[in-house]
């Protein structure tokens, strides 16, 4: 009896672990400017607010654009579909429309790069500054999972 549940117990493990699917890894065309990213607020250099993960990533409207995602309003609730240019790493907008639901107001974001593989850089203004876009927000970080981590997965 006992080296029958032994059989059966080595027969489920072979049949468990035979049957597991290989994945091949796909890559957004938007890689390495789309990414999570831990990112920190400044104006003129000092720090206001963070760290706080922010997102950006491709778009469904061609491979000319992306979204910059604040992901669950850490800093000022927004996701703005922004112009790419691959090439260089290189986003911005110079007003697009919130997408976040009962939230319509236009954000800029201006000289946004990635620099290197793992670091983020961009500057953004909100029109519902106490001044609209009065006030420009450096926003910077890095990589959550960093390049070479991303492409051994």
């Amino acid at each position: 009896m006992h080296k029958l549940k032994l059989l059966i117990f080595a027969l489920a493990g072979v049949a468990l672990f035979s049957c597991e699917p290989t994945y091949e890894k796909q890559y957004s065309w938007a890689y390495p400017v789309a990414g999570d990213w831990m990112v920190t607020a400044y104006i003129d250099g000092e720090a206001i607010t963070g760290p706080w993960e922010m997102k950006t990533y491709n778009s469904s409207f061609g491979k000319d654009s992306i979204w910059v995602d604040d992901y669950d309003g850490n800093f000022w609730d927004f996701q703005a579909k922004c112009a790419v240019d691959m090439s260089s790493k290189t986003f911005q907008t110079t007003g697009s429309i919130n997408a976040i639901d009962g939230y319509p107001i236009t954000v800029k974001i201006l000289n946004g790069k990635i620099i290197g593989k793992d670091s983020i850089y961009m500057e953004v203004q909100f029109e519902d500054d106490e001044t609209p876009f009065a006030t420009t927000f450096q926003i910077k970080g890095h990589r959550e999972v960093s390049y070479e981590e991303y492409m051994q997965q």
